[in-house]
């Protein structure tokens, strides 16, 4: 088996200056470190991360914890973690519920991505005095703890605006799971902008972000006698439920009913009509999620953190 000692031969360098330059340190040169690095290539080694572990206390590992695991926003998010970390020789570990506490309470990781409001601020800090976490759900001011998270009460609240523009009067609102900070904030921009035109909602139906719910509150909203005009769904899920659920009950869309949600996920497109949505772009804030913890692991620092790249895209449904 190939050993750091022989790469550290081959590279014509010490032992200690070949895994300098093999965990990215700084002490050690470019030029050094390309000599390093193109000898361990050329040897075939890998690091022995369980030696590693024992010596540095590191795990190899990153965390990530979220409140479920159904739905394509998180799939889009864990892969591109994924293949990011792998590209670093990371592990990635998803987890949710008791299993995730206790993984972030015994330090068995050593970075956590957190997308999950059960995890109180306390648990989050705790972790963060020894290692870095990125939380995509609140704003926590903490040392070593970084937040990215999506606009979600500034791009509801444009929306509704140009909705009101379009001449819509009676706008009801499909909620998420209450206790989630994306539906509470996209739930405050919707009566942020019917508030400033002294718009009064017209109702609100309770959803739990999937398909199913949708299709049951489109059935509900079919049987109105004074049915909205608009509907905005807390995400694009309950909106394809209730568009299918209108069309089964011969409501047309959005000739009678305008129809809305958020996220932008592919299921949109393969409706009719098409959706209309804030569209996320997951796929990307997983990649750059990713690479900011790889450099905090690695003990760089970061001055800052960017929100996710979201648009508002116009399709059929309004």
């Amino acid at each position: 088996m190939v050993t750091i000692k022989d790469v550290a031969k081959l590279a014509g360098v010490s032992i200690s200056t070949a895994s300098l330059a093999l965990n990215d340190k700084p002490r050690v040169s470019k030029k050094t470190k390309e000599k390093v690095l193109n000898a361990a290539k050329e040897l075939g080694y890998r690091p022995n991360f369980s030696a590693q572990a024992l010596k540095t206390k590191k795990t190899g590992s990153i965390g990530v914890f979220i409140y479920g695991f159904g739905g394509p926003i998180f799939s889009d998010l864990l892969e591109t973690i994924h293949i990011e970390l792998r590209k670093e020789e990371l592990n990635l570990i998803v987890s949710m519920g008791k299993s995730a506490l206790e993984l972030l309470k015994n330090k068995q990781v050593d970075g956590a991505i957190i997308f999950d409001t059960k995890i109180t601020d306390e648990e989050i800090i705790d972790f963060a005095k020894t290692r870095p976490v990125i939380v995509l759900d609140r704003y926590l001011d903490y040392p070593n703890v970084y937040s990215s998270v999506v606009k979600n009460e500034e791009f509801v609240y444009k929306m509704i605006l140009e909705m009101i523009k379009e001449g819509y009067k009676k706008f009801s609102y499909v909620s998420g799971p209450e206790r989630t900070k994306d539906n509470q904030d996209r739930y405050r921009g919707f009566l942020k902008a019917l508030n400033e035109k002294n718009i009064v909602p017209h109702l609100k139906f309770k959803g739990n972000f999937t398909i199913e719910s949708g299709y049951s509150v489109g059935k509900q909203i079919a049987l109105l006698e004074d049915k909205p005009d608009f509907v905005f769904c807390a995400n694009d899920e309950m909106a394809v439920g209730l568009i299918r659920a209108l069309k089964d009950s011969k409501v047309r869309i959005p000739s009678e009913i305008a129809v809305a949600g958020f996220d932008g996920i592919y299921l949109g497109d393969y409706i009719i009509p098409k959706l209309t949505t804030i569209k996320v772009d997951y796929l990307d804030w997983g990649v750059y999620i990713s690479q900011k913890m790889i450099l905090l692991i690695k003990g760089h620092e970061i001055y800052e953190m960017k929100e996710p790249k979201a648009e508002i895209i116009y399709k059929e449904s309004t």
